[in-house]
């Protein structure tokens, strides 16, 4: 048996190391199980934390205010004890020493603390982590997720604060998106498909709302998985908003991602939505930007409309439905129209008639955008959006729905999906460090 002892050294600028102080001792013994190896969990953070604890000691003579004079009457300060001020690094508490000074002359006195001085408490790197559990499962799990990795309960893992952080952050991120393309190579193709998820509201007066989302990407950025048509997008830029707004923000953030995936004066883009008219508008603020857009109607959403209307009850009228179905698959859409009104023609039923005739409005509506799928197909042209994963579900529904039936307001939401669009657009790996310096930067005195 043998023992092990971990001690914490300091250099002096002299080079010598000074102050042992013993941080953990304990025995090293032959091992029964797994358990045995190592340190266990609740020792590691033990460990980090006296180290820590060190660290921030002799950091602790910087924490006092940049002044030597008062303000008030020019006497020099002095040194007036300290304030024990709660620090909380990703896995551990701290209280810091931070220093008053006091003027022997007019008895003005400074009193900093850790959020005066550097404008929060908490370390940026537990904030990203909190921005990361938090946007991507609901406020309790992710506590419960932290909490668990601390190997104990905290309380700046609480909702509450984990709420605190998303707000922040998002709001920052909604209101100062990244807007640097100087390392951007430019593209002569582009692909945006707009489109928007509905999310139960908490107002009382409205059973939902809706919230838009944009994704931007290359044609050649889309990775076909075995034999199937749908792929993943393997480089993407994404956007979202819940704001009520007239859509303002959702057209400057899809304006930026396109721009960021290279979009120019000379480049051609490919439209996708479902048919909603808001998300052609968002397609259309666009076209002062880029050379052209072609629009297509979704044919994912096409096929659902098809889906929702089910069995006619005859097999000739569904025969009918199925090549009417044909029909715009193939582009022709005048087919379509003569097709489906000789079913309604037919049909009696105002269950079924209403179906139909919103199908038809619905095709009549976007028939200027409706292209031959078939041959989109063959030549693998994007046509839908559900060749590859849908932007709503990974962006809104994966977060904002489930069984905990959840219920948001706009401003509840929308920091929420600044955050998951920043996520997914590569966006927060690169700057989550001006984001949340920027959201928590010192407000000046």
């Amino acid at each position: 048996m043998e023992n092990y002892r971990v001690v914490m050294q300091y250099k002096t600028p002299q080079g010598r190391y000074v102050n042992d102080e013993i941080i953990a001792t304990g025995k090293i013994t032959a091992p029964d199980d797994l358990m045995d190896l190592g340190l266990r969990h609740s020792e590691q953070i033990l460990i980090l934390k006296k180290i820590q604890d060190n660290i921030l000691n002799v950091q602790s003579k910087y924490f006092k205010e940049d002044i030597d004079h008062c303000p008030k009457c020019g006497n020099k300060l002095r040194m007036n004890g300290v304030n024990k001020c709660s620090f909380n690094a990703v896995l551990t508490d701290h209280k810091v020493p931070v220093h008053r000074q006091l003027c022997g002359g007019c008895k003005w006195s400074s009193v900093p603390s850790i959020n005066s001085l550097f404008g929060g408490h908490m370390h940026p790197d537990l904030i990203k982590v909190h921005c990361e559990e938090a946007s991507k499962q609901s406020y309790s799990k992710a506590s419960e997720s932290l909490n668990r990795q601390s190997y104990h309960k905290r309380a700046v893992n609480s909702t509450m604060t984990l709420h605190g952080v998303i707000e922040t952050v998002g709001n920052y991120i909604s209101n100062n998106p990244t807007t640097d393309i100087s390392m951007v190579q430019e593209t002569k193709e582009l692909i945006v498909q707009v489109d928007g998820g509905h999310i139960k509201a908490k107002e009382k007066e409205s059973r939902s709302f809706e919230a838009l989302t944009s994704v931007v990407y290359k044609p050649e950025h889309v990775e076909r998985t075995g034999k199937s048509d749908r792929g993943v997008i393997l480089a993407k830029h994404c956007a979202a908003s819940a704001l009520k707004d007239q859509q303002k923000q959702i057209k400057e953030l899809t304006l930026i991602a396109a721009q960021k995936e290279g979009m120019i004066e000379n480049t051609e883009i490919v439209a996708i939505c479902d048919g909603a008219s808001n998300c052609w508008s968002v397609i259309d603020s666009l076209k002062a930007y880029c050379k052209s857009i072609t629009c297509i109607l979704d044919w994912f959403h096409i096929a659902m409309k098809f889906k929702n209307i089910g069995g006619l009850g005859s097999d000739a009228t569904d025969k009918l439905l199925e090549s009417c179905k044909w029909s715009l698959w193939h582009g022709n859409v005048s087919l379509f129209f003569e097709r489906i009104d000789s079913i309604i023609a037919q049909i009696t039923e105002n269950k079924m008639l209403n179906k139909l005739r919103k199908l038809r409005k619905y095709i009549q509506e976007n028939k200027e955008k409706i292209v031959n799928y078939n041959s989109c197909k063959d030549k693998k042209r994007i046509f839908s959006s559900n060749v590859a994963e849908c932007t709503v579900e990974s962006l809104i529904n994966q977060r904002c729905k489930g069984k905990q039936h959840m219920q948001w307001s706009r401003e509840g939401v929308h920091p929420i999906l600044q955050i998951r669009a920043a996520v997914a657009s590569n966006d927060w790996l690169l700057n989550w460090k001006e984001y949340i310096l920027g959201a928590y930067q010192k407000t000046p005195s």
